[in-house]
Parts: C-alpha cells; sequence; structure tokens
C-alpha cells in the first residue's frame, strides 16, 4: 500500500500526525524519504522500500529526538547554532557572573579555500576548525557557531589568562595542522565583561575588532601566504 500523503520531516505538528496515522493501521508501506540539509538538494540519507507502521513509527520517534537536538546544534560542526548562542549568552547575563571572557574566531582566508577547492573542502575546513575549538576548550566554556566562518566562545567566571592561554593552543593546534590541502588558520580577538550593567552582546564588538585587526596582520605576512597555497600544488 502507499501513502499518498506527504509529510514535513521538519515539522513535528505533521511527524505528530503522520504517527497518528499510524497507530491505526497494521499494512506494510511502500515509503520514500529524502532528508536534506537547509540549502541543499543532495540528501543525507535516503529510506526506500516496505515498511510496517511500527517501523514508521520508531523513525519518526528518532526524527523528533535529531529535530530537538538540531534545534541547538549547528548541523556542520556540532557547535551550539547563532540562535541557541544567542539564548546562552542572555543566560550568562542574568546570571551576574564575572568576569566573562568573550573570544571571536574567524576563519582565515575561507573564501580562497571555498573558490579554489570547493563547498566539500571549505566545510571540511570548517569542521576540522571547529574541532579543534573544541577540543581545546575546558567543559564550562560556551562555544557557538555565529556565522558560516566566525565562531564565539564565552568563559564565565574566567581566571587570570585563561582565554589568552587558550587562543594560544587553538591558533597552535591550527598552525600545527598537517593536511595536503587545507592549512587551517584562525585570527582571534578577546573582551571581557567585568560590570554586571554590561551587556555581553555590546561587548562583543570590541572582540571582533580586535579579531579583524589580528587577521589584517597575519595575512599580510609572507609565512601565511606560502602555507595558504601549498594546496594549489597539490590541486594542480
Amino acid at each position: 500500500m502507499a501513502l499518498e500523503k506527504k509529510f514535513s520531516l521538519c515539522d513535528t505538528y505533521q511527524l505528530d500526525e503522520l504517527k497518528k496515522c499510524m497507530e491505526i493501521e497494521d499494512e506494510t508501506f511502500s515509503v520514500s524519504i529524502k532528508v536534506c540539509e537547509k540549502g541543499k538538494n543532495n540528501p543525507r540519507y535516503e529510506i526506500e522500500g516496505e515498511m510496517t507502521p511500527s517501523e514508521i513509527m520508531r523513525f519518526v520517534d528518532e526524527r523528533k529526538a535529531a529535530l530537538h537536538s538540531n534545534s541547538q546544534r549547528d548541523e556542520l560542526t556540532g557547535l551550539f547554532n547563532a540562535d541557541y548562542f544567542e539564548k546562552r549568552i542572555a543566560t550568562i547575563d542574568r546570571s551576574e557572573v564575572l568576569p566573562v571572557a568573550i573570544i571571536n574566531f574567524n576563519i582565515n582566508s575561507w573564501k580562497f579555500v571555498n573558490d579554489n577547492f570547493g563547498d566539500d573542502e571549505s566545510d571540511r575546513l570548517i569542521k576540522i576548525i571547529a574541532g579543534i575549538i573544541e577540543s581545546e576548550a575546558k567543559p564550562y566554556f560556551v562555544i557557538g557557531r555565529m556565522d558560516g566562518d566566525i565562531f564565539g566562545v564565552l568563559i564565565p567566571m574566567a581566571l587570570e589568562g585563561e582565554a589568552e592561554k587558550y587562543v594560544e593552543s587553538v591558533v597552535s593546534r591550527c598552525n600545527d595542522y598537517e593536511d595536503s590541502v587545507l592549512a587551517p588558520s584562525v585570527a582571534a580577538g578577546i573582551a571581557y565583561k567585568t560590570n554586571i550593567e554590561q551587556k555581553i552582546e555590546d561587548i562583543m564588538s570590541d572582540a571582533e575588532y580586535e579579531m579583524f585587526a589580528r587577521k589584517y596582520e597575519m595575512k599580510n605576512t609572507p609565512e601565511y601566504t606560502k602555507r595558504l597555497e601549498h594546496g594549489l600544488k597539490i590541486a594542480d
């Protein structure tokens, strides 16, 4: 039997409706399911074939759990997404903890990688750097992907020098990363919330300013350009 009605796999209400339909069915259905990343046509996974109502119901429950997780997590990196990161900012502001270190990371020359090596490699670069940022962090750090190639990190009740040491370790890990094509590199800026009347969102611009100043310095060094372009020889 073919289930003719279409249900959105990104709509929890429609998923509940599909589950209700299955509760009164006892036949096997022929199903075709495709789930794509937002803005892309190629499916992340596909399910084609026969499924019993109980199998469909189990799939619905798994899909709802994934949607709940995705409401907090960036799909590419697994870090907090921009919306949830902003919620954590508001929570930390309300908690009135001090000081709070605010760090902005920006991937250097992400566009260069995208233009010369394509989407797959530029996505891999994002995942590599996200992994380094996360692995060097302590459990209480709050980390989010704020935009395509920009990450934010909050350190509540930061110890003296803790943010600076963390940034140094991330930069060092990126510079030491060996890859035949990619040359991971980040610019970072640090600012501090030291007064409970301040808002983290307002201070982030200071971290962003420092980040872009360091980015300019790094990109104008011959060593950086040489390292960045090493992958072009492999591509040729």
